[in-house]
């Protein structure tokens, strides 16, 4: 995605200096081969030639391309800029506040089971006396 200018940029496929001189009338016979069999693989390549044969100057194709690459431009600028606005501004500061949430959750659930294991304690506490007071009494 880095050379946003070349969109043939594939080794399989041709390349745009093939591909000017093919319509420019100045290409080899393996250009001529090339371009063609291209075109006869992949109908979007026979489309693409087909279009760029229809323009009748280069000077109209080269304006038409750099027109295409600065709109091609300004649609992907449009992504960047929403992906930033929505994008944390402080993150560290918000995995912080995380990390302490989760910290007091864990200490609170800690006093919790502390304090379940008190009142268990304290209720055997209770039934061992209360049984033990009753034996004495009975026994």
């Amino acid at each position: 995605m880095a050379d946003l200018g070349n969109i043939l940029a594939n080794d399989d496929q041709l390349n745009e200096d093939q591909l000017r001189r093919y319509l420019a009338g100045n290409a080899d016979a393996s250009d001529i081969h090339a371009v063609e069999k291209q075109m006869a693989d992949d109908d979007f390549m026979n489309d693409a030639v087909e279009g760029l044969q229809d323009f009748s100057s280069n000077a109209r194709l080269e304006d038409y391309v750099s027109q295409l690459n600065k709109k091609l431009h300004q649609q992907l600028e449009v992504p960047k800029e929403r992906k930033k606005k929505r994008a944390i501004k402080n993150l560290t500061w918000v995995v912080v506040a995380a990390i302490i949430i989760l910290l007091l959750c864990i200490i609170g659930a800690w006093i919790i089971r502390i304090q379940r294991e008190r009142e268990s304690q304290k209720k055997n506490i209770i039934t061992t006396a209360f049984v033990m007071q009753h034996k004495s009494i009975h026994g």
